[in-house]
């Protein structure tokens, strides 16, 4: 039985159009993300551990960014996290 023991990976994909926030949350598997979720996505280097923050500007997806130093150019928008 191999199926047992695999981690299962999902896309951060873009907010829910019916979410008129002006700080949209991201969907993981359906489900909108809040801002200080910590997550092990997939760097063109390998696996790293980041966590996802909120800017109050600009507004829309673009307020999502990485907090974690070394990440903060990447958009989160379309990675591959460990769920």
């Amino acid at each position: 039985m191999d199926g047992w023991n695999k981690e299962e990976i999902s896309q951060l994909q873009l907010p829910d159009p019916n979410d008129t926030d002006p700080h949209p949350r991201l969907l993981l598997n359906g489900y909108g993300i809040h801002a200080g979720s910590c997550y092990t996505a997939l760097m063109p280097d390998g696996w790293h551990e980041i966590t996802l923050e909120i800017r109050w500007e600009p507004t829309g997806p673009a307020c999502w960014y990485i907090s974690t130093p070394g990440y903060r150019d990447i958009c989160p928008i379309g990675l591959f996290v460990k769920v």
